[in-house]
């Protein structure tokens, strides 16, 4: 089961990344969907209750260039539904993804965490797993998805610092 793990250091305080960017319409959308060039990202689910805020997003990344065999196992317009929960007091995001194809045989856990990093600042974590239990592909379907994903978070991370200055955001 290959994992990742991702380090960024955002110019914005724990309180604003999780109040004021990652549940936020304009900035999800200008990230997903002009940033990471997805065709489809939209909330399906927001419910808030205490300390937990549940999640379900729809989502289509782009797919980019596949080999061969990966191809005809995952075809055209292959998407996802992300079943996330925060944990406001810990402030930790957890998710499991669950693809449009193949969701019996392809499990992704994701989990998003911030630090304090100063007044002003904090350090998003983000890491994950990829487990694709398919005859002859398996293992080239995690490493493709995993380096996806690690391409992603460095996108987001760009873009949430530049987001963070273009709105006067701390």
């Amino acid at each position: 089961m290959p994992e990742f793990r991702a380090e960024h250091t955002f110019n914005c305080s724990e309180e604003t990344f999780w109040t004021k960017l990652f549940f936020d319409d304009e900035y999800n959308r200008r990230l997903f969907l002009e940033r990471l060039k997805f065709a489809g990202w939209k909330v399906t689910k927001h419910q808030e209750a205490g300390d937990k805020v549940e999640r379900i997003v729809e989502a289509i990344p782009p797919i980019g260039d596949l080999p061969g065999p990966l191809k005809a196992v995952v075809g055209e317009g292959a998407g996802y539904e992300e079943r996330g929960t925060l944990d406001r007091g810990a402030h930790r995001y957890t998710a499991e993804v669950v693809p449009n194809r193949l969701a019996d045989k392809i499990h992704v856990r994701i989990e998003i965490s911030t630090v304090a990093d100063g007044p002003e600042r904090c350090q998003r974590i983000a890491k994950g797993s990829v487990t694709a239990k398919i005859f002859g592909v398996g293992g080239l379907l995690e490493k493709k998805m995993i380096a996806d994903l690690e391409k992603s978070y460095a996108k987001s991370a760009e873009f949430t610092n530049a987001f963070v200055a273009e709105k006067g955001l701390r």
